[in-house]
């Protein structure tokens, strides 16, 4: 077996693997994607939360300073009473106005604040919602990427061995320029050769449908040597198809210049 096919053999298994695991890395995407939208999620709750619990100091804090307020009328009004001069009930009269000038403004800001309060609370609602139903189809996420890993173990776990086996019989050399390529060109590391027109010995790489030069045909239908697109870097194979076809076509013309000569 040339070093071509040995090679061919191998990605035929990375290709099962790929697409194996290529369920799986979808079912764990989706699943990232859910963590991703909890997190945000958890982040505009806990900005709302910070916000209402200032919203709710501040709240507080006027209504101490509102019952503050009450207070001091209350007892300038008493003093008020007991007023002794008409300038002194004066003076207090107008301590009085003012403190119900500027409980006036505490109260509009404390309604203000309220009005805050109960559309911040209505948002926090609202989202603490969309939590539980994002929390819902998390849970229905794991649960399929869970069976999904399970449902594969046991073939990948099965190809993962046949891989090894299948690395040990390719030459140390075409393994590196294999791997090396993997890194490079990702999962589509090896194409096959594309017949365009025989008669012409016309024929180009399936990766990128570059021409390629009938020298490098020929050496992977002879010797099966590790070739490479000129073009696109990927590893060339000949499918035993084409391959058949090809050396049945040689071999009759062989024999018809024999019959010839």
């Amino acid at each position: 077996m040339g070093v071509t096919a040995k090679l061919l053999g191998l990605y035929r298994v990375d290709q099962q693997l790929t697409g194996l695991k290529s369920r799986l890395r979808g079912a764990e995407a989706y699943l990232r994607e859910q963590d991703r939208q909890l997190t945000e999620i958890g982040a505009k709750l806990e900005s709302l939360r910070g916000q209402i619990r200032q919203l709710e100091a501040t709240e507080h804090n006027d209504e101490t300073e509102i019952k503050s307020i009450e207070d001091r009328v209350a007892r300038a009004r008493d003093r008020m009473n007991n007023a002794a001069t008409s300038k002194e009930h004066s003076a207090l009269l107008s301590e009085v106005n003012t403190l119900k000038a500027d409980k006036s403004l505490i109260e509009e800001r404390a309604i203000e604040t309220l009005g805050k309060l109960d559309e911040l609370r209505a948002q926090l609602t609202e989202i603490e919602a969309q939590k539980v139903e994002r929390e819902k189809v998390r849970q229905v996420a794991e649960g399929d990427r869970e069976k999904k890993a399970a449902d594969i173990k046991d073939r990948v776990a099965e190809l993962e061995v046949e891989r090894e086996k299948k690395k040990d019989d390719v030459p140390a050399p075409a393994l590196e320029v294999y791997e090396s390529a993997l890194e490079l060109l990702g999962e589509e590391v090896m194409a096959p050769v594309e017949e365009q027109d025989r008669r012409n010995k016309e024929y180009a790489c399936g990766s990128c449908f570059t021409h390629l030069p009938v020298e490098l045909v020929s050496i992977l239908m002879k010797r099966g040597d590790l070739t490479r697109c000129p073009s696109c870097s990927v590893i060339l194979y000949m499918e035993d198809e084409l391959r058949d076809s090809l050396q049945t076509a040689a071999e009759k013309k062989r024999k018809k210049r024999e019959v010839e000569a």
